[in-house]
């Protein structure tokens, strides 16, 4: 079964509908997840960015998010990764990766020999195969 690394973004655009092509294809992902064809990992630290998003950004208070999250944890298809290989982050963060969030993420799809990381971070996805990763999209 093929294993996708996804970020915030993605799952950002299913919750709050920022934009339609993104929201369509962050949809169909899960649908593919839902249906058993692929497995969604979701990254801890990807939980802790889509709260801190929802609730800098669009003011949405915690209590309101609490449903949001378990429905999005229990998810068919979708498996939260609570671990995070620190070493190899350290070896993207901050170089070559700026973002600490984008190199763990690759440490991720990295170290656990994922098929592909799902992103609607353009500069991220042209990035992914110097790091021997593959972009979903």
């Amino acid at each position: 079964m093929q294993r996708v690394v996804v970020d915030a973004n993605v799952f950002l655009s299913v919750l709050i509908h920022r934009n339609e092509k993104q929201n369509e294809a962050a949809k169909a992902l899960l649908l593919k997840a839902e249906e058993g064809k692929l497995a969604v990992i979701l990254p801890q630290f990807v939980l802790f960015e889509i709260v801190y998003v929802l609730q800098s950004t669009y003011g949405i208070p915690g209590a309101e998010l609490v449903p949001m999250i378990r429905d999005l944890i229990a998810f068919p298809g979708v498996l939260v990764f609570d671990e995070c290989p620190w070493k190899r982050v350290m070896e993207f963060w901050p170089a070559p990766l700026p973002s600490i969030a984008d190199a763990a993420i690759v440490a991720i799809a990295a170290n656990n020999r994922s098929d592909a990381v799902a992103t609607f971070d353009q500069k991220l996805s042209k990035r992914l195969k110097d790091f021997g990763v593959a972009a979903y999209w």
